[in-house]
């Protein structure tokens, strides 16, 4: 598609792929850090930048369809919702695995953003997975959905 608020989606699909693969490394580094309580907030950091820019391009391409982002208290899963279906004129923008691992970060998100005190490294380790999964299948999911509707 020739539209250049593809630039824009790109640059927030990068950055969501970034702050994900920036997550598991210092997940990865926890039992290790020589200053836990750094890690572990940079850890939730991360977790929560990765999602923030995995919405950001989500609602981008909403906005290039025409489609009017969720809202109300419960956008987040909303949109997740959405973008994971099958809609009149429009594939899914999330499948499979990657559809799946944006709930799992969105769950995330919500203890990432509220629970600070809460951190459960066993509890987390979902997350992380989905997040390895996102920083490798973003890029190629959202350019299989641009071929999809601009082939």
């Amino acid at each position: 598609m020739s539209d250049t608020r593809w630039t824009e989606i790109g640059d927030a699909v990068a950055s969501a792929t970034k702050h994900f693969s920036g997550a598991a490394a210092i997940f990865g580094g926890l039992q290790t850090a020589p200053d836990r309580y750094v890690a572990e907030m940079a850890f939730l950091h991360a977790m929560l930048a990765g999602h923030t820019s995995l919405e950001s391009a989500l609602t981008r391409i909403l906005d290039l369809l025409g489609e009017q982002p969720p809202t109300g208290a419960r956008w987040h899963a909303d949109l997740i919702a959405r973008v994971t279906r099958t809609l009149p004129g429009r594939p899914a923008i999330l499948t499979g695995t990657v559809a799946r691992a944006s709930e799992e970060t969105r769950r995330f998100r919500s203890i990432a953003a509220h629970a600070y005190d809460n951190f459960d490294e066993d509890r987390a380790a979902a997350a992380v997975d989905a997040a390895r999964c996102l920083a490798s299948g973003l890029a190629p999911e959202i350019e299989r959905f641009r071929l999809a509707i601009d082939p």
